[in-house]
């Protein structure tokens, strides 16, 4: 994804006038409404397994792209509003390790008056939270970096982390969508076949040479166990180009093989 280092410190610098005072509203799992201050006690009442505050409804000729993505590593289906949402939630899905996350988690009613509910909730597998604000660039304006700050300033008291997501470039998301086709563990190549290309793959090799090694009898077979790798992040490659069977492969340093 496109480096938004400047973007956070943007909101960073935003959020210095800003108290974090507010209240947060959640519904839990059987659908009762509480409300709470913003404070650390926030951290110990799990929102990441609450139930959406709000879920989008469908109509005729409606512009949105309102659905469900099935998110690999929970197992379990997360709400969207818009394909940039979910697209968003696959990158999540791919980069980060996450081990439940929720849509539309909480209303934030700040000292303003005003109130923002969140994109998403994540607990990550070393146990930070962090509320992700999914907006692309374009629609970023004044008010939305306000609301961001206000976002931010609440999250820090809390305890919770917070980024905004925007857009992925075409390639990345080209690049990503392919990759999920192959998110399925039914596509990984086994245990042996995942060392004896970790046992080769000292150096960078192509896509097709690591594929041959996956699956020395069947090259198709090979490129889809090692888009399932790719998608792991257990092997990498440089995601802002397409992959053929020309793209250099190498060994992600965290790789679990």
């Amino acid at each position: 994804m496109n480096n938004n280092t400047e973007l956070m410190n943007q909101i960073a610098e935003l959020a210095l006038a800003y108290s974090g005072n507010a209240m947060i509203q959640w519904k839990t799992n059987t659908g009762r409404l509480r409300e709470e201050p913003a404070d650390r006690s926030l951290l110990g009442r799990h929102l990441y397994l609450a139930e959406a505050f709000r879920k989008p409804k469908s109509y005729p000729r409606q512009r949105n792209y309102y659905g469900l993505y099935y998110f690999a590593q929970t197992k379990s289906h997360v709400w969207h509003e818009s394909l940039n949402e979910a697209n968003m939630m696959a990158y999540l899905d791919h980069t980060e390790s996450i081990s439940a996350i929720n849509s539309q988690p909480m209303r934030i009613t700040f000292t303003d008056g005003s109130w923002h509910v969140p994109d998403l909730l994540a607990l990550h597998t070393n146990h930070r939270q962090v509320v992700y604000d999914i907006k692309p660039v374009s629609k970023i304006d004044s008010k939305a970096m306000a609301q961001f700050a206000k976002t931010l300033a609440v999250c820090e008291k809390v305890g919770w982390g917070y980024r905004v997501l925007p857009t992925l470039s075409a390639q990345q998301q080209d690049n990503l969508t392919h990759l999920s086709y192959f998110k399925h563990p039914l596509f990984h190549p086994g245990a042996n076949a995942a060392s004896a290309l970790s046992a080769e793959l000292n150096k960078p090799m192509t896509f097709d040479q690591a594929a041959g090694i996956l699956r020395p009898d069947s090259i198709p077979h090979g490129r889809s166990a090692l888009f399932h790798l790719l998608w792991l992040r257990d092997v990498r490659t440089d995601m802002n180009l397409r992959i053929d069977g020309t793209t250099r492969i190498e060994m992600n340093p965290d790789a679990r093989l």
